[in-house]
């Protein structure tokens, strides 16, 4: 005879390991003489004098679907109605059973680029303009100066039309 014990502190009464068992005794208050059923993805509990599975989650992964957060499952039965674990992607938002793409939060992240970027490529042009004009200004500036000073003035020119709200834009390329 095997003793079959569950751990009854636990609400779900969840299976925890088998003793063998003296002949003509009753079982104690924390087991069953019924052998549980294992399965895949599922954990024996007691209930009713008898065995039934419940989801076994634990050690996955799941995702938060407000904040996106991962965590470690530590419980047994189903998950929780604010988890899923269905991994989120980048600019994703949590449309009641998937992940989808949220467009706007993926459109204000590449106008905040084109913005970055816009406010770098001008900064560059500036700073070889003011070099190159002191070079003409001294009267140091070497052969072809002159022309490299009208291609970033044109240049700079050309990124200040530029409309960085615009997600598709296309940056005018860089005089060498």
């Amino acid at each position: 005879m095997i003793n079959y014990y569950f751990d009854n502190t636990n609400e779900l009464k969840p299976y925890t390991h088998q003793l063998d068992a003296n002949d003509d005794t009753l079982p104690p208050d924390n087991a069953l003489r019924v052998k549980p059923e294992f399965k895949e993805g599922f954990h024996p509990c007691e209930k009713d004098g008898g065995w039934h599975l419940v989801e076994d989650h634990r050690d996955k992964t799941v995702y938060n679907i407000e904040t996106q957060e991962s965590s470690r499952v530590e419980y047994l039965g189903s998950i929780k109605k604010e988890f899923t674990l269905l991994e989120p992607f980048k600019f994703s938002r949590w449309n009641g059973e998937k992940w989808v793409l949220d467009e706007e939060e993926q459109n204000a992240f590449k106008i905040k680029q084109n913005k970055m970027l816009k406010s770098s490529l001008l900064n560059e042009a500036n700073e070889n303009i003011s070099i190159l004009q002191d070079a003409i200004d001294l009267d140091i500036s070497e052969n072809g100066d002159e022309d490299k000073l009208k291609a970033w003035k044109k240049y700079r020119v050309l990124l200040n039309r530029i409309d960085a709200s615009d997600i598709n834009v296309i940056f005018p390329d860089k005089p060498y």
